[in-house]
């Protein structure tokens, strides 16, 4: 006898659990987008507080040493980005250049910088931003071509050339990674001086969430006669590769060009609002080291002491001034790219019956229409379907940046180092206790988006005791972390943080709902309107005689005679013919 069963015993891939109850579907889930940004805030220490190594430049750093190389040991190197000496590297961050996408065509070079960062770090800045031009060639390994041509994705053609001849003008480059993932090359000065700085940086994310889904304004509406026809054809936004990248938004449609659509406008509000250069900013707080993309960086801003600092709240901003000035700017550049994209998401309904040529890559939604009824217009309404996003900015974790504007001087720590890191940079430790009050009490005091003071930190106790030798002393342990079990609610949206600003956005979508409305006025006069009462009631005349037929011979017992009767009534003959050839 043969099975169809295997003779192998195998589990099958997937399957329904025994007894298992089925799953419930949920309409309400959070699906959210979020992204990351970073909020620094420079802390005003008392400069009399840091160890006098901290106040002076180092001996022997990239300064000193890379700018004074031949031109032709520059260009060697730069080849295989080789150590220029221990812990001196040629180009700051050079991992980044494994996730550099190589381009068919290279790319044109770009004459200069923009803005304040002209000469500086605007040069490969500006070649980096038109990197969106490029097209993928292939995935490739990282280690199958060389540096320099991924060198030339990120600063044009030529781009060896270009650094050497910035380095050996006494810029530092650094490569760094947009929010869009695309690298950019900063160039830094030495500076003046040292400058200690040590920046609380606040870990923010922004999370959009679903909200209400519905209809928006009327995008067409026409009617067909009694009896009409026609043919429409849809085309929304999708329809234009151009179009459709100049749509997109970090809300519902991310990517490489929305993202740096957003992140250009975040940095042009920041050097409004601290009149910094995108590099001034990043030298205050030694970001050239944080090579991996923290997200939508949101500039540096000096706050006040507060706490026992050496200078004064009104010499400076406090930190809640400083955070809501950075998510304004979050907020009010997110809605302005929103609001961009989403003028351009236009959806057509068009009627018109001429020939037209179209693209290879336009997608045409063709459907077609007809008024069934003989008396009334009918009239048809699109409205384009909008969606509503909650954009919910929180802060849910800190940590601590030290630079005195010397790469080899910098240090950072998460809060349970801070400690130990303040030891390393200030005086003793009254002035380690100083400054560690100034940061608790503005980590204390964070206004929410409600306007109640929140702590972003709590302090910590525990017994330590010894689980193995019993008897022994327990011993108590206390620290500082950020608060545990941190949350808030936002209209059922519940996020790990505190809430700094809730904004409502409704963007427009590609597709389009459509009713139909009956028209009232009547198509026929009255003779035609009671020609066509006639016709109806005699089709129920006729639907009438059948039910009667039906009821007749389901009231018939014999199977045989219901069968003759059956025949009679619905076979394909007539009825009576049937019957004379039967007695014939």
């Amino acid at each position: 006898m043969h099975h169809n069963k295997s003779c192998v015993p195998q589990e099958p891939f997937s399957k329904l659990e025994e007894n298992g109850k089925a799953s419930i579907l949920n309409y309400n889930l959070p699906q959210a987008t979020c992204y990351d940004a970073t909020s620094f805030l420079g802390l005003d220490v008392d400069q009399k507080l840091f160890k006098a190594n901290q106040l002076k430049p180092p001996s022997n750093d990239f300064w000193d040493i890379v700018p004074k190389l031949p031109r032709e040991e520059l260009l060697k190197k730069l080849e295989v980005l080789d150590l220029v000496a221990p812990d001196i590297p040629l180009l700051m961050n050079p991992e980044l250049l494994k996730t550099v996408r190589l381009a068919k065509q290279p790319a044109n070079p770009t004459q200069g910088g923009s803005g304040s960062d002209s000469g500086v770090a605007g040069v490969a800045a500006g070649m980096a931003a038109k990197r969106t031009d490029f097209t993928v060639a292939s995935t490739i390994a990282a280690g199958s071509l060389a540096n320099k041509a991924r060198l030339d994705v990120v600063a044009g053609q030529d781009s060896t050339i270009l650094l050497v001849d910035k380095i050996r003008e006494g810029y530092m480059p650094v490569l760094k990674e947009r929010f869009s993932r695309i690298p950019e090359i900063l160039f830094f000065p030495r500076p003046l001086k040292a400058d200690p700085q040590l920046s609380i940086v606040l870990h923010l994310k922004m999370c959009s969430y679903l909200g209400d889904y519905g209809a928006g304004r009327t995008v067409n509406t026409f009617s067909l006669l009694p009896g009409e026809k026609t043919t429409i054809t849809i085309r929304s936004y999708l329809y234009k590769e151009e179009v459709k990248s100049q749509a997109q938004n970090v809300l519902d449609s991310y990517s490489e060009s929305s993202a740096e659509d957003l992140q250009t406008l975040v940095e042009n509000e920041v050097e409004h609002a601290t009149s910094m250069s995108k590099s001034e900013s990043n030298s205050k707080t030694g970001n050239w080291k944080a090579g991996g993309s923290a997200g939508i960086n949101l500039g540096f801003f000096k706050i006040g002491g507060g706490g026992g600092g050496g200078g004064t709240s009104s010499s400076s901003s406090s930190v809640n001034q400083a955070v809501q000035t950075q998510v304004s700017i979050l907020t009010s550049s997110t809605s302005r790219h929103t609001s961009r994209a989403d003028s351009l998401r236009e959806v057509e309904v068009n009627t018109s019956t001429k020939s037209t040529q179209v693209s290879e890559s336009e997608e045409l939604i063709v459907r077609e229409l007809e008024n069934p009824n003989d008396s009334r217009v009918l009239n048809f309404v699109f409205r384009q379907l909008m969606q509503e996003f909650i954009s919910l900015t929180y802060v849910h974790d800190v940590s601590f940046v030290y630079s005195n504007g010397f790469p080899s001087q910098r240090k950072s720590a998460k809060l349970s180092g801070l400690e130990d890191m303040l030891r390393e940079i200030l005086v003793n430790e009254a002035a380690v206790k100083k400054v560690m009050e100034q940061v608790f009490a503005q980590l204390c005091s964070i206004v929410d988006f409600g306007g109640k003071m929140q702590a972003l930190i709590e302090k910590v106790s525990h017994k330590l005791g010894n689980c193995i030798q019993a008897g022994n002393k327990q011993e108590n342990l206390e620290y500082v972390r950020v608060k545990s079990g941190l949350n808030q609610t936002y209209r059922g949206k519940t996020v790990n943080g505190i809430i700094l600003d809730a904004t409502h956005r409704v963007v427009r979508t590609p597709s389009l709902v459509v009713d139909a409305l009956l028209g009232q006025g009547e198509a026929l006069d009255c003779y035609n309107s009671r020609l066509y009462d006639e016709t109806a009631n005699e089709a129920h005349l006729k639907n009438e005689k059948l039910k009667q037929a039906i009821e007749v011979i389901n009231g018939i017992a014999d199977p045989v005679e219901k069968a003759k009767l059956y025949q009679m009534v619905f076979g394909s003959g007539n009825a009576e013919q049937e019957q004379e050839q039967e007695e014939e």
